[in-house]
């Protein structure tokens, strides 16, 4: 049983999982038959790739939605080798390569409101996997046992997310007794907008457990806030760190960041030169934030607390040069 995350009193999903070995028990209550171990399916993003890479199963999947973003070199090389169709955007997915790829099943995200459009005439059982709403890093991560349920190696999935909690832990207790925690910032500004994580958002949990003091942390939302430029540099100005997320063909520096928009170099951390870049063209930051938390928890920590890190190499930023 899925809740519904936009109302906690109802489902979202049921799915009855059978073994395929087995004859289908009669009586069975609502919702949707799964026979299993899944053989064939389809992901709608990365998140759903990953995951199921994660945990040796990546070899059901025979189509995949928005593959620009995809780093494996495994799952590339099965696109390459046509062992993967390419379906175009999520939002749009190819109707034609759908039907003859012939999946037992779909793994998307849900969006509230939304349909499946012609999709959903295929009959073709979609599994919804609401865990991007998740505002713990643990809570997102323990998803990957739910796909388990799926495609099989359940223990595998469990010993990944014990693993994944271990590590977490571990770096969380290292800096939770520092004397001092920065201030930090994230992002930049999309056309007039620069859209900040809420400060009980998902990232705004997990730069406080890296030993900093997110700027919006008195902020109660999950989600994400549109703020104008003005309203980012009055509460941001004076942040002691500024992380940016990006996705170029070549590594940003503090003048290709000032030529984007010649205020940002009003920033504290600008004209200290403490602005970290993660290029996400190069870094595999999306494929490993959903189920490995800690990976990025880690990097996070080395950034606010250097000191307690002497030996570790930062694994997806990089301090912006001029």
């Amino acid at each position: 049983n899925i809740k519904n995350p936009w109302d906690s009193t109802k489902m979202l999903q049921t799915y009855i999982l059978v073994d395929k070995n087995r004859e289908l028990p009669t009586n069975l209550p609502a919702g949707t038959i799964i026979r299993t171990p899944v053989k064939s399916a389809i992901a709608y993003s990365v998140v759903h790739c990953t995951s199921l890479y994660e945990i040796g199963r990546f070899d059901v999947i025979k189509g995949i939605c928005e593959s620009k973003y995809i780093r494996k070199p495994e799952i590339r090389q099965k696109m390459i080798d046509n062992k993967i169709q390419d379906l175009g955007m999520a939002s749009s997915p190819d109707i034609e390569k759908i039907m003859e790829l012939e999946p037992e099943v779909i793994f998307t995200s849900p969006i509230s409101g939304q349909n499946y459009g012609q999709v959903e005439k295929l009959k073709i059982p979609i599994i919804e996997v609401p865990d991007y709403l998740e505002s713990n890093p643990l809570g997102r991560a323990e998803w990957i046992r739910f796909y388990s349920f799926f495609v099989g190696n359940e223990a595998v999935a469990d010993s990944l997310f014990d693993q994944t909690k271990n590590n977490y832990n571990h770096i969380k207790e290292l800096v939770a007794n520092v004397t001092s925690r920065p201030t930090v910032f994230t992002d930049t500004r999309y056309q007039s907008s620069w859209n900040v994580p809420g400060g009980k958002s998902y990232l705004a949990n997990m730069l406080n457990d890296a030993g900093g003091k997110y700027v919006w942390s008195d902020d109660s939302s999950k989600s994400f806030l549109p703020l104008s430029f003005e309203s980012v540099l009055d509460k941001a100005g004076d942040a002691d760190y500024w992380l940016i997320k990006y996705h170029y063909e070549k590594d940003m520096s503090l003048t290709s960041l000032r030529k984007e928009y010649s205020s940002y170099a009003l920033f504290k951390a600008y004209k200290q030169k403490r602005v970290f870049g993660c290029n996400t063209f190069f870094k595999d930051y999306y494929e490993d934030l959903p189920t490995h938390p800690d990976y990025i928890l880690k990097d996070f920590a080395a950034i606010f607390h250097p000191a307690l890190f002497p030996d570790y190499q930062l694994k997806y930023h990089n301090v912006l040069k001029d």
